[in-house]
């Protein structure tokens, strides 16, 4: 039988959330309620340098790279997609490909610890940080109030080569506390692994905030143009 999934619907309807999303100079932007455009948290993360990836691409070939990557892009959309209608209680759009259907799956038993969620692709924004972004989930996770971030990878992850992750979801947990008074206990990162059908399950606690927090604010110091271009504006 499908678990119904509780909403907290009251919740967020007080919020003032980021009114529109934009792309200036190839970078994702938001504008809050006051008219401040913040950079998005991605297009941050984005801008450092990814030696591996770099590597990679010229191993591969470029055009081969481009597929890949592509490929893995439309793939982790369509599972975003199934697990906001699974967590809504919709029913599930089945034309997808086999291999997005077989993933989500996988995810739909984790989902079963997800419960009395406070919103779904909730955009949110930090006027302390001067950053913005959409979170893919805020809810219980086993009981626990949870920043929860869904991920598709095609290799399994080791916690070294995912301090992006930890990184971006923290934010998301310092802005749902600056635009709510609610204060997350965890961070869970759920990532669905292609090639060998497992979901690896990252958590970290809130005692562990400043430290990505302040990392954060090193790469935004470090690539003043992400802010700068946006704040000139």
């Amino acid at each position: 039988m499908r678990k119904e999934f509780k909403h907290v619907d009251d919740f967020y309807e007080a919020v003032d959330e980021p009114s529109q999303r934009e792309v200036i100079d190839g970078g994702r932007v938001y504008v809050t309620p006051a008219g401040s455009v913040y950079p998005s948290i991605t297009s941050i993360l984005g801008r450092q340098p990814k030696p591996g990836i770099e590597e990679w691409r010229q191993k591969v070939g470029a055009e081969e790279a481009n597929r890949i990557m592509k490929e893995s892009s439309e793939l982790g959309t369509m599972v975003h997609n199934l697990c906001e209608q699974y967590l809504y209680n919709l029913p599930l759009k089945c034309d997808y490909p086999d291999e997005a259907i077989s993933v989500f799956n996988r995810l739909r038993f984790i989902l079963g610890n997800v419960d009395n969620i406070y919103g779904l692709e909730l955009p949110l924004y930090s006027d302390i940080l001067k950053v913005a972004g959409t979170v893919d989930c805020v809810a219980e996770y086993n009981g626990v109030l949870s920043v929860i971030d869904f991920k598709t990878s095609r290799k399994a992850k080791r916690e070294d080569w995912i301090e992006d992750y930890f990184i971006q979801a923290f934010f998301y947990a310092a802005a749902f506390y600056e635009m709510t008074g609610a204060v997350p206990e965890q961070i869970v990162i759920l990532v669905a692994v292609r090639d060998t059908f497992e979901i690896q399950v990252f958590k970290k606690p809130m005692s562990e905030m400043d430290v990505y927090i302040g990392k954060l604010l090193e790469i935004m110091k470090k690539y003043p143009t992400v802010t700068q271009q946006y704040s000139e504006k």
